[in-house]
C-alpha cells in the first residue's frame, strides 16, 4: 500500500535545486510530483516519489548532502495544519512527545519513536517498510529539520550524540554545520539524543490553552487513523531489534494490549507480528548493506541472526539476492 505525505514537505526543494544548478520542475515531472510543492502544499504525494526526488537530486547535482541541506532550510510549517500543535508546546520535551504521538497523522511513510534513557531521551527516525529503498537522504532531511527547529528555541544547543545507520560521507562539512560534531556513523539506529536539561527548556511560542485544545483534537483523529497499530509495532520492533529478542507478548504489553488483542488488531490490518518483524529485518538489512560499511557478520548480529549464513538465507528467501549482490548493486 502506498505511503503518502503532503506536498509541502518538499518546501524549499526548488530553491535548493536551482542553487545547485538543476531544473526542479523537470525533475519533479519525471517523478510524478508537482512543479511547485507549495502551490498546493496539502496535495498528497507518494513518499516513495518524494524520497526518489531527494535521491535523484543527490545523484544528478553531485550533492551527497542534499537532504540534510534541505532540512536546514525547513521549519515546522512543513506539517501544515499540524504545525501549531508542535509550536504551541510548553517545553522541548512536550514538543518531541507530540511529534512521536501524532507523526502518523502527517505521514506513515516515516516513523518517529521516543526511548527514555537515564539522563534524557533518544528520538529515533526511520523510513517505514515499503516507503523506498535508500534511506539516507530522508533520514538526514528529518534530522536537519529537527536540529534546526530545536536551535530556534535554544540557539546554543548542540546535540550530544546523533546516530546514523549509514557510513560517514566523504565531506562532513554540512553534517558538522547542521547536526554538530558528535555524530556516530554505521550505528545500530537512526537517533538523536536530547538530554534532560534541553527537554525542560521552554518553547518560544508556548500557549497552553491552544496546545491543549489542539492536542485533544488530534488525539481523536489519531484514535480513528487506519494502520496506526502497524506503525506502533514497527516503531518498537525497529527500536528493539539491536537490543532485545522480538517477542509478541513484550510488544503487546508495551502497547497496553494483551497478546491476543494485538494479534487480532494486526490481523484486522491484514498483517501479523511475524510479518512485521521479517519486513523490518529485510528493510534494515538492505539499508545496512547499501549505505553502511558494516560487515555482513555485524549486520547479522544487529538484526539478531545466529550467524552470517542465516542472514544470507533470509535475504535469498525475501529479496532473491545475497548480501554481496545487494552491496554490489548499491555501489
Amino acid at each position: 500500500m502506498a505511503k503518502w505525505v503532503r506536498s509541502g514537505a518538499l518546501e524549499y526543494a526548488p530553491q535548493l535545486v536551482a542553487e545547485l544548478g538543476g531544473d526542479y520542475a523537470l525533475l519533479a515531472r519525471q517523478l510524478g510530483l508537482p512543479d511547485d510543492p507549495m502551490a498546493q502544499p496539502d496535495l498528497p504525494v507518494q513518499v516513495e516519489n518524494a524520497q526518489a526526488l531527494l535521491q535523484h537530486a543527490q545523484t544528478m547535482l553531485g550533492e551527497e548532502c542534499f537532504g540534510l541541506r534541505l532540512g536546514g532550510l525547513q521549519a515546522m510549517t512543513l506539517f501544515g495544519a499540524m504545525a501549531p500543535l508542535f509550536t504551541s508546546a510548553e517545553t522541548i520535551g512536550a514538543l518531541l512527545a507530540d511529534m512521536a504521538n501524532f507523526f502518523p497523522l502527517h505521514t506513515q511513510g516515516t516513523i518517529v519513536g521516543l526511548v527514555r534513557e537515564a539522563d534524557g531521551l533518544s528520538l529515533s527516525y526511520e523510513m517505514a517498510v515499503g516507503a523506498g529503498a535508500s534511506q539516507r537522504q530522508v533520514i538526514e532531511l528529518g534530522f536537519g529539520i529537527l536540529c534546526t527547529e530545536l536551535r530556534r528555541h535554544v540557539p546554543q544547543w548542540v546535540p550530544s550524540a546523533i546516530y546514523l545507520r549509514h557510513a560517514a560521507p566523504a565531506n562532513r562539512h554540512w553534517h558538522r554545520r547542521i547536526l554538530g560534531p558528535h555524530i556516530f556513523y554505521n550505528a545500530e539506529r537512526n537517533a538523536v539524543f536530547i538530554d534532560t536539561e534541553m527537554l525542560e527548556q521552554p518553547c518560544l511560542g508556548a500557549d497552553r490553552q491552544m496546545h491543549d485544545a489542539l492536542r485533544a483534537q488530534y488525539h481523536l483523529a489519531r484514535r480513528s487513523a487506519s494502520g496506526l497499530i502497524v506503525v506502533q509495532v514497527e516503531i518498537l520492533v525497529r527500536a528493539m531489534l539491536p537490543f532485545a529478542a522480538m517477542d509478541l507478548a513484550r510488544i503487546a504489553k508495551m502497547l497496553g494490549h494483551s497478546r491476543r488483542t494485538l494479534q487480532r488488531r494486526l490481523a484486522d490490518e491484514g498483517t501479523s507480528f511475524a510479518a512485521i518483524v521479517d519486513q523490518a529485518r529485510a528493510s534494515l538489512a538492505h539499508n545496512y548493506l547499501s549505505e553502511s560499511t558494516l560487515s555482513v557478520g555485524q549486520i547479522a548480529e544487529i538484526l539478531q541472526f545466529s550467524e552470517s549464513s542465516a542472514l544470507s538465507r533470509f535475504l535469498r528467501h525475501r529479496l532473491g539476492l545475497s548480501p554481496r549482490e545487494i552491496r554490489r548493486m548499491a555501489h
